[in-house]
């Protein structure tokens, strides 16, 4: 016997999201800590601002933080913190993300949804498909990554 509940894609809720965000922050932070005290060294005498009050080091800093969101999410779908909660992100319609869409979503859109008191974040848990800002712009969805496998692969074969 066989439920609707294994049929459906099973979107990624605000909690769940949420716990996967902070082990990437975790991550990020320490990655980011190891990488901040060689460049202590390096902009030492540098201090100069390039882009409003933000100076070269902490463009590059950025840069490292955004990246290991960009390249986890383009190669695999997923974080360390979403693969921990068996979370997946996929294209709108279940194909492949493309490397545009992943890094707007992860610079413009997380940007966008944490400008404004994370008002982007919080719709994730009012939207009926458990979407961000960052999820809207990028054309994303969060899912759970055993839910969605088996979904792709009844609505392409239905015969089986």
């Amino acid at each position: 016997m066989q439920n609707n509940y294994d049929n459906q894609i099973v979107f990624g809720g605000f909690f769940a999201r949420f716990a996967a965000y902070v082990i990437d922050s975790i991550i990020v932070w320490v990655t980011l800590l190891c990488i901040r005290i060689p460049l202590y060294f390096v902009f030492l005498h540098i201090n100069g601002h390039i882009l409003f009050h933000y100076t070269l080091k902490d463009i590059v800093l950025y840069l490292c933080g955004v990246s290991y969101f960009v390249l986890c999410t383009y190669y695999t779908g997923t974080t360390i913190g979403k693969r921990a909660m068996n979370l997946q992100v996929i294209n709108a319609n279940g194909g492949k993300l493309s490397l545009f869409n992943v890094i707007y979503r992860e610079s413009i859109g997380r940007f966008l949804s944490g400008i404004c008191m994370g008002l982007g974040y919080i719709l994730v848990g009012i939207d009926q498909e458990k979407r961000g800002i960052q999820d809207i712009l990028g054309d994303t969805r969060v899912v759970y990554r055993g839910r969605r496998e088996k979904n792709v692969y009844q609505t392409k074969n239905p015969i089986q």
